[in-house]
């Protein structure tokens, strides 16, 4: 028998394209889900949509009821989280489309990763398309977009997202585990995956499961601006020249909270954390030359383009 899977939604205005959400997960061919919704005080038809798909699905969706109005997008979540009580959970976003094979594809993958790793924190994702508010497709790999490599080891996610929270897969132990930090990075599924590249295993398909909706509407969104390389090479020397040698006032500007969350992380976590966790809280006491080496040969961040990727070694 397959095991019981939870997806977490909060709502908010999302009419427009909430149903064609709805639909593509009452489509999935792995059947044994229940999904879970909070509506962060929509405005529009939201809740009439709900209403409906839960009169109509009694026991496949739940909408929770509460008098805490709108929290805004990653308390909402939270507030999901701990709600949840099934071994495993995925989290949704309310304009987005999952293929048919999403969720059967991703649990058969936490299950050999949980057999190779157990009583271990697991979260797993895969690639998406990228898609416009038509549904269009304007990026055939999220993946490539970031730049993300699984060979780069899990280090990588301490200081940038190459996941959205609509695309992940994760298991009971880890939220455990994260219960016990504080979420100070205030972001649900960045929080998740330090916690979890931290102490335990993030593992990746290959292969595009979901089409995400980008739009102007978006709560969390990927983009990067449309600079010209002039703009680029100028902002290269800038910071460079203020940040090249104050390495430390480099990592307040631009990854503080990240840190401030890694240090929780390590201090709530000690037993179980990584020492490339406890190495990366500590990076204000490292040796320079070292941590310079590092920044090539290990690097915690692989930039999109040749010019950040310097900045990032010279500066961080």
């Amino acid at each position: 028998m397959s095991s019981p899977v939870e997806i977490l939604l909060s709502t908010y205005n999302g009419e427009k394209y909430l149903t064609i959400q709805l639909e593509s997960i009452l489509k999935q061919d792995y059947s044994n889900w229940k999904l879970i919704i909070r509506d962060d005080g929509s405005k529009d038809g939201t809740l009439s949509i709900i209403r409906e798909y839960a009169e109509k699905h009694p026991g496949k969706i739940l909408l929770i009821k509460d008098e805490e109005g709108n929290m805004g997008y990653s308390a909402s979540f939270s507030k999901l989280l701990r709600h949840s009580s099934a071994d495993y959970i995925m989290y949704c976003d309310q304009d987005d489309y999952w293929y048919p094979e999403k969720i059967s594809t991703m649990m058969a993958a936490m299950i050999v990763e949980e057999i190779t790793l157990p009583v271990k924190a697991h979260l797993l994702f895969s690639d998406v398309q990228m898609v416009d508010s038509e549904m269009k497709v304007t990026e055939q790999s999220f993946l490539r977009r970031t730049n993300y490599s699984a060979k780069k080891g899990m280090q990588i996610f301490f200081l940038k997202n190459y996941v959205p929270g609509c695309n992940m897969l994760f298991n009971r132990r880890l939220i455990e585990q994260a219960l016990h930090t504080e979420n100070s990075i205030k972001l649900h599924d960045h929080w998740l995956l330090l916690v979890c590249s931290s102490v335990g295993k993030i593992s990746c398909i290959n292969k595009p499961l979901m089409q995400y909706r980008m739009h102007d509407n978006n709560a969390i969104g990927f983009t990067e601006a449309n600079t010209s390389l002039w703009q680029k090479v100028s902002l290269f020397f800038k910071n460079n020249l203020k940040y090249g040698f104050s390495n430390k006032k480099y990592r307040e500007v631009l990854y503080s909270a990240n840190i401030r969350q890694m240090q929780n992380i390590c201090e709530c976590l000690a037993a179980d954390v990584s020492k490339d966790a406890i190495t990366f809280s500590k990076i204000d006491q490292s040796n320079y030359f070292r941590r310079k080496i590092r920044n090539i040969t290990r690097p915690y961040i692989c930039e999109n383009s040749l010019l950040k990727q310097l900045t990032y070694i010279n500066c961080f």
